[in-house]
């Protein structure tokens, strides 16, 4: 701002202008005001992102062991992306994701792991994979917990006890067996004071039957009853509706995490997934 000013000030003082001729002496300071208005979007430093290997020393992580780990990695195979080396707990060998999946690998960068790794304990195993997803999942679960409390309550498919002791969210499909049993504990969660909020996720995509099916729960006056009748496996007649938000949950679905149904997020942001008792649901939300 202050540069532009002083650019046309400049250029007054030393007479830079034409004659009396006011508009050809505006034009032209608008044109260099605006010149050096790009000259300063020129000049900008471009935004620079830590390569694989600044990220791996930021680990702790020798240079010349990830600049080994990572070449090797990419010249195995032209479509693998590495990410995020970082060291395991066992001596000599290296966790990295591999176009986003958690892979081990040696210092060498000579073997691959991918299957499962557990690490022995006096009277207990390990699982490495699932420790990482554990602490994936943590960190993730305060976000996924945010972006469920924005969906507007009249969106979803309700239902309430008589007395609230807290709240899950179900994202369902109308033809996945598992929801089906899950459904069929509605009651015994209601008797413990768990309010079930279902959400839409037909598996097969939001063009499928399952999908054409969720639409019409959601477009009727009573979902609830809907619901029920679809659960039980009833023919029930399909009907649509302008506005229903089958696809947008099917996208959050996807955004938070979900692979498949039923899954169950707690108050907390914790994904459970698959069809689980009304007294594991007690106990994890601690009611």
């Amino acid at each position: 701002m202050n540069a532009k000013r002083d650019l046309g000030s400049n250029m007054i003082q030393k007479g830079v202008f034409f004659g009396g001729d006011s508009r050809l002496n505006i034009f032209v300071l608008t044109l260099l005001i605006m010149l050096a208005g790009a000259s300063s979007v020129a000049l900008a430093q471009p935004v620079k992102l830590p390569s694989s290997v600044e990220v791996a020393d930021r680990m702790g992580i020798p240079k010349d062991i990830a600049d080994n780990i990572i070449n090797r990695l990419r010249e195995s195979r032209s479509d693998i992306e590495v990410a995020n080396l970082r060291r395991s707990p066992l001596p000599g060998i290296y966790k990295v994701d591999l176009n986003g999946q958690l892979a081990f690998v040696s210092e060498d960068g000579g073997f691959l792991i991918s299957g499962e790794m557990y690490q022995v304990n006096p009277g207990y195993l390990v699982n490495l994979q699932e420790e990482e997803r554990r602490e994936q999942e943590t960190a993730f679960a305060p976000q996924r917990a945010k972006m469920l409390a924005a969906v507007d309550k009249k969106d979803l498919v309700v239902y309430s006890p008589d007395e609230v002791k807290g709240h899950i969210y179900v994202f369902t499909d109308i033809d996945c067996g598992f929801c089906r049993r899950l459904h069929s504990q509605l009651d015994e969660m209601l008797d413990e004071g768990i309010e079930v909020r279902y959400l839409a996720f037909p598996r097969a995509g939001v063009n499928s039957r399952s999908a054409e099916k969720l639409i019409t729960t959601w477009c009727s006056k009573n979902p609830q009853s809907l619901m029920n009748r679809f659960k039980r496996g009833e023919n029930v007649p399909l009907a649509g509706c302008d506005r229903h938000p089958i696809f947008d949950q099917y996208m959050l679905g996807q955004d938070i995490g979900v692979t498949g149904t039923p899954a169950i997020v707690l108050e907390s942001g914790q994904l459970i997934p698959g069809a689980v008792s009304p007294e594991r649901l007690v106990r994890e939300m601690g009611i």
